[in-house]
């Protein structure tokens, strides 16, 4: 008899496990990280099992995204207890414990980490595929209780009142909870997200974000989580009181396998392997080898009250924000480049590796869905895999080290060009093109700009020997006037297999030109390419 029952129990776990998740089971059953289904319990987590059994089978006749979404309100519910979730009442009963940090006299911090403990356990909860849309978890804090206080205090809050506009001049204990409610302003961030922003959304939009701050570093544990929300809630304020603030940013690449290591921690950013836990926002269709994670400073770029329905109004306020959205882009593309221009230079076996970026992130404090943008299918591309192992990790820690840091704007065009011909390009004429721009962008003034382009590359790439020079000048003149060719449209088009060989070669001495610039940072640091090739030619500099 009793093995029927114990039977009967590991059958019952195994089915809760399915639909809320051996991750949710374990917290709220405050069960080891080791506990697996069929592993005993005592008295107390059987009788919590009996509970979380009813609440699946109240939903038990619902779809699995709608099921998902009543399981994890009725898991953030105030009902056994007036001061903790369901989940939290249950956790705490089989002797589990959510300590939660004092606030001090930060009124604001005081209800908002209680509401982060609440919510926590249902974070954890089992996304059906169906209800995976990116960065869109459901929770939101109780609504039965302390709202009041809570909206009050935002508005009373040095900093975070400056979030409305329209309410400055309002005492807000005079406010009932329907005016409260009515609170809102418009606000756009220079990351491009933005439009009505409601008092009622605000503690959803900490907490949500501090959830995927959590996950998208990698660490979504409950202690990690509420450091998380005091950073979110340290963030806002800033932002209010119109300074910057840091928020993270994540980029997925394709066409890069990392072996011997799950993360690399690199000069102000992370690379990381695909994690198990990262399905809750990654699109399902886009194939993602691994993701840089790094932080971008970030303001808000316009914020005003409410136009209420006035489209002239929200027209002008989405105009002077569009300027600061353009420039926040270019930084962070330029960010995303140069690191993509370092994994190429860091790879000596081959001049053709290169990653696509397919996926975008941004986790903005103030709003609780993610920012995110990606590739609709699999990224075709002509260029090497990028392959890190252990032995490669220190390479591309420096390379990434020096170009996020020394990379100059002056050579923006051969940075891009560079990636373009490698990782873009399908045709072979285009790859061609892309990289003789790239020689340019290094080396290049008129008239005569052949010989200044290419007997400059000459010159930085063969110093010492005059006659691989000569050789090599020879070679670069004949890839030169095959690009013109292409460009200028001659009568006699070069053949395909001449095209291939020298766009591969012109890409070869572009990314090897690259690593020589950096072997010279005088070159690097010249203010024009006009000055650094006529410095090169004249001898005005050493050449390493």
């Amino acid at each position: 008899m009793q093995e029927e029952q114990a039977n009967d129990s590991s059958e019952l776990i195994a089915g809760l496990s399915e639909i809320y998740g051996l991750r949710f089971l374990r917290f709220v059953l405050a069960l080891p990280e080791s506990w697996e289904v069929g592993d005993g319990i005592n008295t107390q987590q059987s009788n919590s099992v009996a509970a979380l059994l009813s609440w699946a089978q109240a939903f038990q006749e619902m779809d699995p995204p709608n099921r998902w979404i009543n399981l994890a309100s009725l898991a953030t519910r105030r009902m056994v207890s007036d001061k903790e979730s369901n989940a939290c009442v249950l956790r705490k009963q089989c002797g589990g414990q959510m300590e939660v940090p004092q606030s001090g006299s930060d009124d604001v911090f005081a209800i908002l980490v209680e509401y982060a403990r609440d919510v926590y356990p249902a974070f954890l909860i089992n996304h059906p595929e169906e209800t995976r849309i990116p960065g869109s978890p459901f929770i939101s804090p109780d609504q039965q209780g302390g709202d009041t206080e809570f909206y009050r205090a935002v508005l009373r809050d040095d900093q975070l009142k400056y979030l409305f506009p329209s309410e400055l001049e309002t005492d807000p204990e005079e406010l009932s909870l329907d005016e409260l409610r009515r609170v809102d302003s418009l606000a756009y961030f220079e990351a491009g997200q933005g439009g009505s922003f409601q008092l009622p959304l605000f503690a959803f939009h900490l907490l949500n974000s501090a959830y995927m701050r959590c996950v998208v570093t990698g660490n979504d544990s409950y202690e990690a989580y509420i450091a998380a929300v005091a950073r979110s809630l340290s963030d806002a304020r800033s932002l209010a009181a119109g300074r910057t603030a840091k928020v993270p940013v994540v980029l997925g690449f394709s066409n890069i396998s990392i072996t011997g290591t799950e993360s690399i921690a690199l000069p102000g950013s992370t690379l990381r392997k695909v994690a198990p836990e990262d399905v809750i926002f990654l699109p399902p269709d886009v194939k993602v080898d691994a993701l840089l994670v790094f932080d971008m400073p970030m303001k808000i770029a316009y914020k005003g009250r409410h136009p209420k329905g006035d489209e002239d109004d929200s027209n002008e306020a989405w105009h002077q924000a569009s300027e600061k959205f353009r420039k926040w882009r270019e930084s962070l593309q330029w960010t995303a480049d140069c690191h993509r221009l370092a994994f190429m230079l860091s790879d000596r076996e081959t001049h053709r590796s290169g990653v696509v970026q397919v996926l975008q992130i941004v986790v903005n404090p103030l709003q609780g869905n993610l920012s995110m943008s990606w590739a609709d299918s699999h990224v075709y591309t002509l260029a090497s895999e990028l392959r890190i192992e252990a032995g490669s990790i220190e390479d591309i820690t420096r390379w990434v080290g020096q170009v996020t840091s020394n990379h100059p704007r002056s050579l923006r065009v051969a940075l891009r060009r560079i990636l373009s011909a490698a990782s873009s390009r399908t045709d072979p004429s285009d790859a061609l093109v892309d990289a003789v721009l790239a020689w340019e962008n290094i080396f290049s003034d008129s008239p005569e700009t052949s010989l200044r382009v290419c007997g400059s590359l000459a010159l930085l790439l063969e110093p010492s020997d005059r006659e691989k020079r000569r050789i090599l000048l020879r070679e670069l003149n004949e890839i030169y006037g095959t690009r013109s060719a292409i460009v200028h449209g001659n009568a006699k088009e070069p053949t395909d297999e001449t095209v291939r060989k020298h766009g591969d070669r012109a890409l070869e001495v572009a990314v090897e030109a690259m690593r020589r610039l950096y072997r010279n940072p005088e070159l690097l640091k010249s203010s024009s390419a006009s000055a650094r090739g006529r410095d090169v030619l004249l001898g005005l500099v050493e050449i390493y």
